[in-house]
């Protein structure tokens, strides 16, 4: 995985025992993605008229997660359909020149034309760069 997103865990993404909510590494995959989009895809995108949305989400959790950690979001894609691709995720935490991947997940994303209401074949810039990043055929 090429893309890494550095991701600041807040206080408010805790719980009272400390460990960051299972509901936050959702927000962390969308920040990971949004960060992969601006720079793998970048100006390819009129957000206001396209884009993309969750279709499913799936997160496998190795270990909690806590206020201190170090944490990075690898992100990549591997499967791409004419309407949606696959976004895999690896949460990572940095200690001591050491990374643990404390969960793993994926995302179907759909792209989809807002002004539309409706999903739409993949436009072809972003296909074309995201395959070139990730070294696609």
């Amino acid at each position: 995985m090429k893309h890494k997103a550095p991701i600041q865990i807040r206080f408010a993404d805790t719980d009272m025992l400390g460990h960051v909510n299972n509901a936050n590494y959702l927000t962390y995959m969308e920040l990971a993605r949004m960060s992969y989009f601006n720079e793998v895809v970048n100006d390819a995108v009129d957000w206001n008229k396209e884009g993309i949305i969750l279709a499913k989400s799936i997160i496998d959790y190795r270990r909690p997660l806590f206020i201190q950690d170090d944490l990075s979001v690898y992100i990549a894609v591997d499967q791409i359909s004419s309407k949606s691709f696959n976004f895999s995720y690896k949460f990572a935490v940095s200690k001591e020149g050491e990374e643990t991947i404390c969960a793993e997940g994926s995302t179907l994303m759909v792209c989809f034309d807002y002004q539309l209401n409706k999903s739409i074949v993949m436009p072809e810039k972003w296909k074309e760069r995201i395959m070139k990043y990730e070294g696609m055929k």
